[in-house]
């Protein structure tokens, strides 16, 4: 249960106007299960944001881009913003407080390729990379989807995009979770998870070759911003059999390797953490998960049962 100062959303008024079987409406509610689940709140389906959303991933299809960034020097076709911030003002969502942009792309060769499934499969893979994790998982109270392929361009690259713009008005301030709350994703009862990841700008392990050499199924932590995390210790095993798995140094941010650049690429801020397994895990496999640390100075331990799906 939530400390009473928390101000957790956990009921939206308003129906999202996504398109019935959608890949949209796929990405929203999947992402709004997971957030709910493990006590982060809902976000509410923003007609601006959702226009921010699918203006820049057209304008990344049709210039052949992956980025953040929009230069309309070099790239004026569809240009709408030069960054986050602007292209959210640029579609309405004026009274901006804060906002995140996630981006999700699957290339391919083939021209027929479908967008059938990529909903689901740009959250899933956002959700196991700890630097998009952190932002879908932040006090956002309203979000946009677009998930976009040459064939809605009809022209640019073969390719999918799935971009999430999250954000929270100033006037509203953003979802807290209560001061002594300590919130982690996965948590007790979360399914379907990424087994591995494959791939993250910017890298969580700098020099490595993540396509060769994977990681495991990313565990956030986090507690009320404002507040200090720490991670005093962290374990992982196989539920049924009690095998340990090989973690990596849990990252906060005292150890980020991103914190110096932190405004170019993102990073972990005090309130945030993250584990991750050293290999990639089993697919459909149930994992136990052990933590342990301080929020404020305050100890705290968490033990939650989450599992993988046959995917990622």
């Amino acid at each position: 249960m939530a400390s009473p100062n928390a101000t957790i959303v956990t009921n939206i008024a308003a129906a999202p106007s996504y398109a019935a079987g959608s890949e949209e409406l796929a990405a929203y509610l999947l992402l709004n299960a997971e957030r709910s689940r493990c006590g982060f709140g809902l976000l509410a389906a923003s007609a601006p944001l959702d226009a921010a959303a699918r203006a820049h991933a057209d304008y990344q299809i049709i210039n052949s881009q992956y980025t953040h960034q929009e230069i309309v020097s070099q790239f004026p076709d569809g240009f709408t913003g030069a960054d986050p911030v602007a292209r959210v003002r640029a579609q309405g969502y004026t009274d901006l407080g804060a906002v995140s942009d996630e981006i999700a792309m699957f290339m391919s060769s083939n021209p027929a390729q479908s967008k059938l499934g990529f909903g689901e499969k740009g959250i899933r893979g956002l959700l196991n990379a700890p630097y998009h994790l952190s932002g879908l998982m932040s006090g956002f109270r309203d979000v946009g989807v677009a998930v976009r392929s040459n064939d809605d361009t009809g022209r640019g690259q073969r390719a999918v995009f799935v971009q999430v713009n999250a954000a929270h008005t100033a006037s509203a301030g953003p979802q807290l979770p209560g001061s002594t709350d300590v919130q982690t994703y996965p948590c007790e009862g979360s399914t379907g998870l990424n087994r591995q990841l494959t791939d993250e700008t910017p890298n969580p392990v700098p020099g490595r070759d993540l396509v060769a050499s994977p990681l495991g199924s990313t565990v956030y932590i986090a507690v009320r911003p404002g507040n200090r995390l720490t991670i005093t210790s962290a374990a992982m095993t196989q539920a049924a059999s009690g095998q340990a798995v090989m973690l990596r140094k849990p990252i906060t941010s005292e150890n980020d390797p991103y914190a110096a650049s932190c405004q170019q690429t993102g990073c972990f801020l005090p309130h945030q953490g993250y584990v991750v397994p050293e290999a990639p895990l089993l697919a459909n496999t149930a994992y136990t998960v052990m933590l342990g640390g301080t929020n404020n100075g305050v100890a705290f331990s968490r033990s939650f049962t989450f599992s993988t799906g046959s995917g990622g």
